[in-house]
């Protein structure tokens, strides 16, 4: 076999090394993850918080909120419509999210320098949406790399003191220091957010 295709001899060693190079990098990304020890967060004014696989975060009139997924009867803004909720059904208040849900970054986690900027909204909704572009200290990306390695798929809601701000679904784990945060559909919303940000750690 090897006579007659003899390029096989160089291609399966390739091969075999790029495989073994995929596996020691996950083996040795895993390690890494497991040395990380961290305390559990506590309330604070800026918090990341993870929902719990029987709640969603919905948006209706440009607002966040917290339900029960037995109690949303629709998906979530497809196309600018809102959901429809169950008659009677409550929303969920951030003092009753903490009692299930862990906080994975608080304001203490993020540097100072928080920038916001804004862009239309796509039909068909009208006016515009904030964007807030965020920078992680050290500990913050280690945190939420961590979360994120095993939490693919996952909703965030980020509240400010007791409001929802927005929300955002892990897609990947994420080993970043700078990301964005987008959409906020309530742009005082997210102009409440970068100043949060930035203000919390001046004050310390």
């Amino acid at each position: 076999m090897f006579r007659a295709l003899p390029s096989l001899r160089f291609v399966i060693p390739v091969v075999l090394l790029i495989a073994l190079w995929f596996l020691g990098s996950h083996l040795f990304t895993q390690w890494q993850l497991q040395r990380i020890e961290q305390a559990p967060l506590k309330r604070s004014r800026v918090m990341f918080i993870a929902l719990p696989a029987d709640m969603t975060a919905i948006v209706a009139n440009k607002t966040v909120y917290v339900y029960r997924k037995q109690d949303v009867q629709a998906r979530s803004f497809a196309a600018g419509e809102e959901p429809a909720i169950r008659p009677g059904a409550r929303a969920i208040l951030v003092d009753q999210l903490l009692e299930r849900a862990p906080i994975v970054l608080t304001e203490a986690q993020f540097e100072p320098n928080a920038e916001l900027r804004t862009a239309p909204a796509p039909p068909p909704m009208t006016g515009d949406y904030g964007i807030v572009k965020v920078r992680l200290t050290d500990e913050g990306r280690r945190r939420l790399w961590k979360f994120s390695a095993s939490n693919v798929g996952r909703t965030l809601v980020i509240a400010v003191g007791d409001r929802y701000v927005a929300r955002v679904q892990i897609e990947t784990p994420l080993n970043v220091t700078e990301f964005e945060i987008q959409p906020i559909w309530h742009v005082e919303s997210a102009r409440l957010l970068q100043q949060s940000l930035n203000e919390a750690r001046a004050q310390s």
